[in-house]
């Protein structure tokens, strides 16, 4: 059909999408700009977007990575340049909560009672207060030991590791292998009649004694007219006892490796209960080394010594011994029954003492030209507790012992080390919210553990 008997309807529709193509193909200005605007608003949108989930997984990104590496691994002590993290001092922290939950808990041995359970929770609760400052001081202490050791030549094999493990699981394994000793029924006799014999007469009965009236006065005594006391009888020397060494008791090879697996399988992490004993080791050693180069001979004294927890209890115990006359030995077991701190020293006849063995406030009082023999001291002080000695006897060229030798060797360690933790090369940086930090992951599950079922 020619165009020109094409309907008219139909060419206008032609001539319409002609119109539309050519529009299409050369877009007006107007139409060109409103495009624009419409791909750069999608470009914005699909930019804020990505932008707003980047930063997202940016701070989620973040505080993970702080939770779980970088604020752990913030330092909360510095040894000589060595740093002490907070993950370290929480795990350790986590360690001793847990030793203390299991002393708290063989403490209690009827769980159910709910009052014990309570009291237990309040003793893990009241430890928690001072927990963290010890734990942080033993971890600086570690450090230095480590240091110190390092710079001797100190080294501990893994060896030497498998041995002291050794000896720890072969006394556990002798501790759980004890017999129970069983009680023994005994019958008690029957008493049997017997005869009496011809002629024979009862003895007569005893007088009995008056009761005094407790309305009549007793007389009282004039204080000062002297009592009689007993004169003791002179006491006959003792000899030394001779101490033998115990060997520790040690596993065959086959029952270690059975007995070291089933260990392994109760441990939260093998490799820092290795380090522990591998410490213990350590300073074991240094400890050792600290008694080369002590005098083989010197000024000793032959002492007895009281230590008490406070000044008041010593200024007793002084007039119990010059006053009324109170045998040593009862004040001694007076002065037992009342620890005298934790670094009480011990009472009693101490025997020979040399220079250097005891702390130096020890030293100054009984070295000392000014302190007369056979009569106690007034009380004076030595750490947190009391002490009152008696000067028997003095040497001034005394030939010493192992053990004298040993407790010099002692004293010149904890003087280092307490030198150590106060110099100025340890620095003490736990903040109060690394303190709660540890806190909170350190006793995580443990106070359930007290609580046990509900």
């Amino acid at each position: 059909m020619s165009e020109e008997r094409r309907p008219p309807g139909r060419a206008r529709d032609r001539r319409r999408s002609d119109a539309v193509r050519a529009a299409a193909a050369r877009p007006s200005a107007r139409s060109l700009s409103r495009a624009a605007r419409e791909r750069r608003s999608q470009r914005l949108i699909l930019l804020t977007v990505l932008a707003v989930a980047a930063a997202a997984l940016l701070i989620v990104g973040f505080g993970t990575y702080r939770e779980l590496v970088g604020f752990p691994g913030e330092p909360v002590a510095v040894v000589t340049g060595q740093k002490v993290t907070l993950r370290t001092f929480t795990d350790d922290l986590s360690d001793e909560m847990r030793n203390l939950q299991s002393q708290i808990a063989a403490g209690s041995k009827d769980a159910s009672n709910p009052q014990a359970a309570s009291s237990n929770v309040q003793k893990l609760i009241e430890s928690q207060e001072r927990l963290p400052e010890e734990v942080l001081e033993k971890d600086i202490e570690n450090a230095a030991i480590r240091q110190e050791a390092a710079a001797r030549g100190i080294i501990v094999g893994s060896g030497e590791i498998d041995a002291k493990i050794n000896e720890f699981l072969s006394i556990q394994r002798d501790l759980l292998n004890q017999p129970t000793p069983t009680p023994t029924p005994t019958s008690t006799p029957r008493p049997t009649a017997t005869e009496t014999p011809d002629g024979y007469v009862p003895p007569p009965s005893p007088t009995p004694t008056e009761t005094p009236n407790p309305a009549t006065p007793s007389p009282t005594l004039n204080p000062l007219t002297p009592t009689a006391t007993r004169t003791p009888f002179p006491t006959r020397p003792t000899a030394t006892p001779v101490v033998t060494p115990t060997i520790p008791p040690t596993m065959e090879p086959q029952d270690f490796v059975k007995a070291y697996d089933q260990l392994k399988s109760s441990l939260k992490n093998e490799a820092r209960y290795r380090a522990g004993v591998e410490l213990q080791l350590l300073r074991d050693k240094l400890q050792k080394s600290f008694q080369t180069g002590q005098p083989t001979s010197g000024p000793a004294a032959h002492v007895l010594r009281l230590s008490t927890s406070t000044r008041d209890e010593a200024l007793v115990a002084r007039i119990q011994l010059l006053q009324f006359d109170y045998p040593f030995e009862e004040v001694v077991a007076q002065a037992g029954d009342r620890p005298a701190g934790s670094q009480g020293g011990k009472s009693g006849d101490l025997g020979w003492v040399a220079l250097g063995a005891q702390s130096r406030e020890f030293d100054n009082v009984v070295f000392s030209p000014n302190t007369p023999l056979n009569e106690w001291t007034e009380p004076f002080s030595v750490g947190n507790h009391f002490e009152m000695v008696m000067v028997l006897d003095r040497q001034d060229d005394a030939t010493y012992d192992k053990d004298q030798i040993q407790q010099m060797g002692d004293r010149a360690f904890n003087e280092w080390l307490t030198a150590k933790k106060a110099s100025p090369d340890i620095v003490r940086d736990l903040s109060a919210q690394e303190r709660q930090w540890a806190v909170d992951r350190a006793s995580k599950g443990i106070i359930e553990t007290t609580q046990g079922p509900a």
